[in-house]
């Protein structure tokens, strides 16, 4: 029996760079011996239809819920531990192995972004590209609980679109205090656009910050789709990406 097992998932129209990622996904899974299983739209069949027909057509809020059934059935069945990375992450060191200290796990992004008075600022907090389970959590069940409770609750006019995703995490990480993994962390844009360009103010903003090595890197794909300038840096990011990191240590 396989002791951990990695999930993912993504619309069979997907890019060819998020299709790098997951194969690079994939590579990790297999050179740990870990699980790889793949699902398309059948991860959203785990939806109760009250949640599904309040978000129709809305994938990431759909998906915010699915992740945590689909790993919460997984460890009922079978027990062990259970990861979820979502599409767009890039894994950069296959020999990476996670410490499985925890229960309950998540992504720690350090993100970058421009600030009226500061010049930068960095934003560090939890994220759900990267989540990691035992059958003993009870974060999960307890997620799994809250997202589909708020979303159920809420006016469909003014749901956001991280409102059961980071946003959650972030305030719920306030009270409770998660392991966080900062190994799986996030470029953003803005960081991404200066580190194949010019390193400039946004990474003397993350290196401030002494991250540990990135490991796995969720691109954004939500941030990067109608952009072009964006996808011309993660085409050249993609190309080489060990070179580019290497400048976020300085």
């Amino acid at each position: 029996m396989v002791d951990v097992m990695v999930f993912q998932s993504a619309p069979p129209n997907r890019p060819d760079w998020v299709a790098q990622c997951m194969d690079s996904v994939a590579m990790w899974a297999a050179e740990n011996s870990f699980g790889y299983q793949f699902l398309g739209d059948e991860l959203f069949e785990l939806i109760p239809d009250s949640y599904r027909c309040k978000v129709e057509g809305r994938g990431p809020i759909l998906a915010d819920l699915a992740r945590l059934q689909l790993l919460e059935q997984h460890l009922g069945q079978h027990g062990g531990r259970a990861i979820w990375l979502d599409a767009d992450v890039l894994s950069v060191d296959a020999q990476w192995r996670p410490t499985f200290g925890a229960d309950s796990l998540f992504g720690e992004e350090c993100w970058v972004q421009a600030h009226a008075q500061r010049g930068w600022r960095a934003y560090i907090n939890p994220h759900n590209a990267y989540l990691s389970f035992t059958a003993d959590s009870v974060v999960l069940p307890f997620l799994r609980h809250i997202t589909q409770s708020i979303i159920e609750r809420a006016d469909p006019a003014h749901i956001a679109p991280q409102m059961v995703g980071p946003k959650l995490l972030k305030h719920l990480h306030s009270l409770a205090d998660f392991t966080l993994s900062p190994e799986v962390g996030a470029l953003s844009p803005v960081l991404l656009e200066e580190l194949v360009a010019a390193p400039n103010g946004a990474v003397a903003c993350y290196r401030a910050q002494h991250r540990s090595p990135l490991k796995m890197i969720n691109l954004c794909h939500s941030l990067v789709a109608n952009a072009p300038s964006q996808r011309e840096s993660l085409t050249a990011f993609l190309a080489d990406p060990r070179r580019y990191l290497e400048l976020l240590v300085g």
